[in-house]
């Protein structure tokens, strides 16, 4: 499964989570976060929570203020832009230049709820100029936060340098604990309930005139998003109750912190090493994967290779690759188990967790964590998902079936028979999709065409892929996408404080790239980083990170935003994936279909964070409604399966620089729908598994429910998907934190994009249409959907795109 964005979902109040990546964690007083996660360790035991630091968390979408953004691009150039960031030690004297401007800010909004208002005009006009003023500065607080904490979280995730992933980590503990004091900070909630719904005592209104009550009313629609939002994030955390519960709410929200960080952590820094023996089984192991392959993938000191010894290791792209290629049942298997139960210690950490949350949310007045999470989502409640799950399970029940029983034969006809265990299914998936796609070519001879190749190896790399990427916003949205220069004082992938380094990136071994998008009308969108290849101490998974959110910067004294592009906070986005090393061949990067698609899914994320237009960044971009939030990556992902795009621009020989024949891109669209019902059937159980776990009844024995892993085996076996028993392949289901309740929205917001890409953009990709169609189906999901962010009510900006209520049949069109 694909990386989402907004994996974080906790919100903090003034600060909602939303940032696109695992292991965000809080820290209080402490340089070194593994002291938190040795804590924490001994809170899956204990579950005592006096020692733990006082601190939260947050990865959200914001940068500085104006005048230090505009006054940094004139300079010389910085690590992510930020100002005076040119050493490990800056980004600690930045967090606390950012806790200064805030609580510049903070002292505003305060002196505001104790003064005396002596304006002439106290009529309603005075008091909506008043309302949006005060939801600027709110928003302010948190763009000026999130400026370095996001840069510092990217930074820790991916830099080369030990040096900046340390300075990285300090400035994120500062801000983390500041952050913590900003959601505690009554006065920013009653600024909000004063001025903004004048309700400023208690639960109950005040008001002296009807024209109070009018307030709210009177704001633009995106205003009145933005007040709503921001009081329910507040609220869910706690702010609102006595201030005994409000202490115990934080507390347990450290805990959570701690733990979620914990659990990602794990997954992350922990690879399991293990030996295979015997001949026949390190033979198959060096036909699939080359010796000097294997060596990049398994980085351990710690080996006894032999002739009769080989060391693996459970990294993903290794493990992947061969339980896909091997035609041995016994290293698959080997292989499977393995990898399956690396991390035995996040099975009492998710214990913990799921506790946790669970007392968390019930003292905010929910019945469980699945509620909180769901309240402000699209779907609203956990029946719905349910409800949603049952039917795309009734939809596809008969395509899952049809999928194991073409599984079963190939087996049958391999092995002899037996059942289909889950080491089976990437083996014969690929073996029977392989068959099919020999038959098609096979036919198509036989029809007269002439086409004589089999495979679809050679025609993918990182190269055309971006050149596909220039074509696409160029025809869809009239936006040009350039390549630039980056400066080594911007470059996060070669580590620059060492005595190695050079002053060439190319002679360092980097390859991060950098592309500005530029609109023919309206100027300049934002930047558009790309760090696509593995290297040690890198974020192990495809991520989309927001390092500066766009926004309409305020410059008016009433509190209106100018909305024009001289005013608008440019975007910084980056696209970090972890594409196959060995693929080089000569100048170009050799590509599996599936690693293009993930490209173009976080590319999806990218293009809604650059090209969304909103007045308040904590509602730009992808920060949105969770379960609508993967609808763009979707829909881009359906460019990669599109044979006109495949044959017109995508695909060409790395070789012969030949387009792939339109025959052979609709095989390829084709084969991307085999075994699709078994997809399918994975995610529901996923997807059950995750509300199982969050819900009024969740799984956890400290809770006197079930084991995760019982559950996870249970719901395995209803739906018939297989399963290994002693297995976990959940201790490393990375999601359970970052979409913990809300692993449904991939499917959900699969719906939504199968239905748009059919009926708005399928049509304008076809090598037929004029270049005013495509522009004109660009357009539409530019303009009524990607460019409002969050500032609008999905469901309006789905029916604006389509003109009706969408559909799930357009999603079983290519499955059944």
């Amino acid at each position: 499964m694909r990386s989402s964005i907004g994996m974080l979902q906790r919100s903090f109040g003034l600060l909602s989570c939303r940032q696109k990546r695992v292991g965000s964690v809080g820290i209080s007083k402490l340089k070194d976060s593994r002291l938190l996660f040795q804590q924490c360790a001994y809170l899956v035991q204990s579950h005592s929570f006096s020692s733990l630091p006082t601190s939260h968390s947050i990865s959200s979408r914001r940068q500085y203020l104006t005048s230090q953004s505009s006054r940094q691009q004139q300079q010389q150039p910085t690590l992510f832009s930020l100002p005076n960031l040119l050493h490990p030690s800056d980004f600690t004297q930045l967090a606390n230049t950012a806790i200064r401007e805030c609580d510049t800010v903070r002292r505003t909004l305060a002196s505001s709820l104790t003064a005396i208002d002596t304006d002439n005009d106290d009529g309603i006009n005075h008091k909506v100029q008043k309302a949006k003023q005060t939801l600027h500065n709110l928003d302010d607080i948190s763009n000026i936060v999130c400026t370095v904490i996001d840069a510092a979280e990217l930074c820790r995730s991916v830099h080369a340098s030990s040096q900046w992933r340390r300075g990285a980590s300090d400035a994120f503990g500062i801000l983390s604990e500041y952050i913590g004091s900003l959601n505690a900070d009554e006065r920013l909630y009653q600024s909000l309930r004063k001025f903004v719904f004048a309700d400023d005592n208690d639960n109950n209104i005040t008001t002296n005139d009807d024209s109070d009550l009018s307030i709210i009313s009177q704001l633009p629609p995106e205003y009145q998003r933005m007040a709503h939002a921001m009081r329910k994030e507040f609220e869910r955390d706690g702010i609102h109750l006595t201030y005994t519960k409000r202490e115990e709410a934080r507390e347990l929200n450290n805990v959570i912190v701690g733990l979620e960080s914990l659990f990602t952590n794990n997954i992350t820094e922990k690879t399991k090493f293990y030996n295979i023996e015997g001949r026949e089984m390190i033979q198959e192991v060096d036909k699939i994967v080359p010796r000097h392959v294997l060596g990049q993938l398994v980085r351990t000191s710690d080996t006894s290779n032999s002739d009769s010894s080989l060391t693996l290791s459970s990294d993903n792209l290794l493990t992947n690759t061969l339980l896909a290629h091997s035609p041995s049942s016994a290293l698959r298997k080997e292989v499977y188990m393995q990898s399956n139960t690396s991390i035995p210690e996040n099975i009492n950490v998710l214990d913990s967790l799921i506790r946790h949350r669970h007392l968390h949310s019930s003292l905010l007045g929910y019945p469980s964590y699945a509620h909180r999470v769901l309240s402000d989502r699209m779907v609203g409640s956990p029946d719905q998902v349910y409800g949603f799950l049952n039917r795309m399970e009734s939809r596809s029940s008969n395509v899952f079936k049809r999928d194991m029983n073409v599984l079963s034969l190939a087996k049958k006809h391999i092995e002899g028979g037996g059942d289909i265990e889950p080491w089976d299914v990437p083996f014969y998936t690929s073996l029977v999709k392989a068959q099919r796609q020999h038959q098609r070519l096979k036919d198509d001879r036989a029809d007269g065409v002439d086409d004589d190749e089999s495979q679809f190896h050679g025609y993918f790399t990182v190269e055309n892929s971006i050149e596909g990427m220039k074509v696409l916003v160029q025809d869809l949205f009239g936006i040009t996408m350039k390549k630039v220069e980056i400066p080594m004082e911007e470059r996060w992938d070669i580590d620059t404080t060492s005595e190695q380094a050079t002053t060439t990136p190319e002679s360092s071994g980097g390859d991060l790239q950098k592309f500005e998008f530029h609109h023919e009308e309206d100027g300049p969108l934002g930047t558009m980083f790309f760090d696509l290849f593995p290297r040690d101490n890198k974020f192990v998974h495809a991520a989309h990170f927001t390092i500066r959110c766009g926004q309409y910067r305020q410059n008016d004294d009433d509190g209106n935003s100018r909305q024009d592009n001289t005013n608008h906070q440019l975007p910084i986005v980056a696209l970090v994936c972890n594409l196959s090393p060995s693929s080089s061949s000569g100048s170009q990067t050799l590509l599996s279909h599936s690693e293009v698609e993930t490209l173009y899914h976080e590319f999806g994320h990218g293009l809604h964070s650059l090209l969304s237009r909103t007045s308040f960044q904590h509602l730009s971009g992808t920060r949105a409604a969770m379960d609508f939030v993967e609808t763009p990556s979707h829909l881009f992902e359906s460019c990669t399966r599109d044979p006109s795009f495949l044959s017109r621009v995508l695909a060409k020989h790395y070789m012969t620089g030949l387009p792939m024949s339109e025959k052979r891109a609709e095989h390829l669209a084709m084969s991307q729908t085999d075994f699709r019902g078994i997809e399918i059937q994975t995610q529901i159980v996923h997807s059950k598994f995750d509300q199982a776990l969050f819900g009024e009844n969740p799984c956890s024995p400290s809770l006197g429910g079930c084991s995760s892993t019982e559950m996870f085996e249970r719901l395995h076996k209803q739906a018939g998907v297989p399963f290994a028993h002693g297995t976990h392949w959940h201790s490393r289901f990375g999601h359970l934190v970052n979409y913990g309740a809300g692993y449904y929205g991939y499917l959900y917001a699969q719906t939504f994009a199968a239905d748009i890409w059919l009926n708005t953009l399928a049509l304008s990709m076809s090598s037929l249409s004029s270049p005013e169609t495509i522009r004109r189906g660009g357009t539409k999901v530019w303009k009524e959907m990607l460019i409002h962010g969050g500032a609008k009510d999905p469901k309006e900006m789905i029916h604006a795109v389509l003109g009706r209520e969408p559909s799930v049949d357009p999603f079983f069109q290519g499955v059944s």
